[in-house]
């Protein structure tokens, strides 16, 4: 079971310039009986989900959105949702990485979430809903 969080790596590199969430390629990996969590680095293939429509890597995530709401004191980021159609996969986490960074650690992890069990889809559509942007439910909040 992964843990729902920011990693490590992300809270590192964000303060030190490295990512840049809005320029970067930002990319959702799916998982199957993986234990993420915040000290996971960077994408890896182990664990990850396979079958139809699903490529190695995940998505690109794309609208890039980020907002700071002055009275809670929190940035905040929002994606567009993701989907894979007509795919046959089963996962019951993503890791969110950047496939820019390539230094100092190559494909680095942003963000590990946990589906809260596995989902799946049998030659149809699956789809990653991201909750509202703002400052209490966008997944990626620093205060």
């Amino acid at each position: 079971m992964a843990t729902t969080c920011l990693t490590n790596n992300f809270r590192r590199d964000i303060l030190n310039g490295v990512i840049d969430v809005g320029d970067d390629t930002i990319k959702m990996a799916l998982y199957a009986g993986q234990s993420h969590n915040q000290n996971t680095t960077a994408y890896t293939t182990t664990g990850e989900a396979s079958g139809t429509n699903y490529t190695a890597k995940g998505n690109t995530l794309s609208g890039a959105t980020q907002a700071t709401d002055t009275s809670n004191h929190v940035s905040h980021y929002d994606f567009n949702d993701t989907s894979w159609s007509s795919a046959t996969i089963t996962a019951d986490s993503c890791l969110i990485y950047s496939d820019t960074v390539t230094s100092p650690t190559a494909d680095v992890s942003i963000y590990v979430g946990d589906f809260g069990g596995s989902k799946s889809s049998s030659s149809g559509t699956f789809s990653v809903v991201f909750p509202a942007a703002a400052y209490n439910t966008s997944i990626i909040r620093i205060a």
